[in-house]
């Protein structure tokens, strides 16, 4: 692998991490959102559902970006 390529590939994995990182805490937080202030009243219920539907979103494009950065990779000789 050429240094241009691996420049490429390091930038991909970085965005990968970050979206993972940012899927696992999303849904962490929605869970203790959930479980700690929903029972009081809305807008912790609002607030742990943001969270999931943040968390759902990341997940869509992570899975795709995942695909297509393995699909380039496995192009690269």
């Amino acid at each position: 692998m050429d240094e241009a390529t691996k420049q490429v590939f390091k930038a991909k994995f970085v965005m990968l991490a970050i979206m993972l990182n940012v899927i696992v805490l999303s849904f962490a937080m929605a869970v203790f959102v959930l479980f700690r202030f929903a029972p009081e009243g809305t807008p912790g219920l609002v607030i742990g559902l943001l969270l999931l539907a943040v968390g759902v979103v990341f997940s869509v494009s992570f899975r795709k970006r995942y695909t297509l950065t393995k699909a380039w990779l496995h192009e690269q000789p």
